[in-house]
């Protein structure tokens, strides 16, 4: 009697992304600029200003640019919005950034 044969097949590739270092966190978010990221799929709309109002009554001075400034992370013109992103981030000296995905 023979015993059954198996192909073990492995679905993954090589990582095409390049690790890089994570940034350092900040020390506090007091008189930070916070920038709001969305991808327009579910609820951010009513999540930022709750976000926004609580970290303004923790984080004295703290300043926020809306998600509306940065465009959709996730619609038709995805690829542009995510190419400007670093650009646009630094001219308005965000900070941080608070990126609300929807699923």
């Amino acid at each position: 009697m023979n015993e059954p044969s198996y192909d073990v097949v492995w679905p993954g590739a090589p990582s095409g992304i390049e690790r890089r270092e994570l940034a350092p966190r900040l020390d506090t978010l007091a008189g930070k600029r916070i920038g709001f990221l969305w991808d327009y799929l579910f609820r951010g709309d009513e999540l930022f200003p709750i976000l926004e109002r609580e970290l303004a009554a923790r984080y004295e001075g703290v300043t926020f640019v809306g998600y509306e400034t940065f465009g959709n992370t996730h619609g038709g013109d995805e690829a542009a919005v995510i190419d400007r992103l670093p650009d646009s981030l630094r001219s308005r000296a965000v900070d941080a950034v608070v990126s609300g995905m929807g699923c």
